[in-house]
């Protein structure tokens, strides 16, 4: 009986532990990824899978924390909401997150929710965000350009391979594609452009894991996980995003600001 008793305890500590104090204990990971003078350093924040319900004091403090970071560039990377009524709570997020430039590219959630992509453009137009669905973004930063290409997600969308070999003159590069999964399926004829970093999301890092291993993850997700990978075409991070898809719940997975020095 007493056995029972204590784990039934502890499936409930832990249940309490996966609802209540995982999903709000945001981990800011910092990525040293310079290759020239310390001084020339141009720092990206990556916010994935926000999938904003409401503004609560969590997003304040993701908005208050990616302030602090005095990022040059923030990068939405895909399934930042999940249904089609929440562009108001999108609005006062991405109000709170200020006058940092941001870029975009949409996830599977933004497909799968019917989401009006002509009034979600709108919305990020009206804050100065670019949403990129298979384009290139430049921004000048101190004396070096940094290029963003942005591919439509691999999941639900039609990513264009051919923005591998855009002309990017020896800038600094990123690439952005939503679905990790993406990486392992293209084809070798595009693997000609030099990027610095490629940015992901979509795996949630598993959401729920046991001793690091998820239980689950979405499909185009590939093998990945989260965390950074030496891919053939370059540099992968899969960041564990924000929120909660399916079950409100994290559990050795916790959520992610990923902050990159290039």
């Amino acid at each position: 009986m007493r056995l029972r008793i204590a784990i039934a305890v502890l499936m409930t500590l832990l249940g309490m532990y996966a609802v209540w104090i995982e999903p709000n204990w945001i981990e800011v990971s910092i990525h040293d990824m310079r290759s020239g003078n310390a001084g020339d350093e141009i720092r990206v924040v990556q916010l994935s899978d926000l999938h904003i319900q409401d503004l609560t004091s969590r997003e304040l403090e993701v908005a208050s924390r990616v302030n602090a970071l005095k990022p040059d560039l923030v990068v939405l990377s895909g399934d930042v909401i999940d249904r089609q009524d929440r562009l108001p709570t999108l609005h006062s997020f991405l109000a709170a997150l200020g006058d940092t430039p941001i870029v975009a590219v949409l996830g599977n959630w933004e497909y799968w929710a019917d989401v009006d992509f002509h009034a979600l453009r709108n919305e990020y137009r009206h804050h100065g965000i670019r949403l990129l669905v298979n384009e290139v973004a430049s921004y000048q930063i101190r004396h070096r350009t940094l290029n963003i290409v942005g591919l439509d997600d691999f999941t639900a969308g039609q990513p264009d391979d051919e923005l591998w070999n855009a002309h990017l003159n020896g800038s600094t590069a990123v690439l952005v594609q939503h679905s990790p999964g993406y990486f392992e399926k293209l084809p070798i004829k595009t693997r000609s452009q030099n990027f610095n970093l490629c940015l992901a999301g979509h795996t949630h890092g598993g959401q729920v894991t046991l001793f690091g291993w998820p239980i689950w993850k979405p499909p185009g997700s590939g093998s990945f996980t989260s965390g950074l990978y030496d891919t053939t075409d370059c540099k992968l991070y899969v960041s564990k995003g924000l929120g909660m898809s399916l079950l409100p719940v994290r559990f050795g997975a916790r959520p992610e600001i990923a902050v990159f020095d290039l």
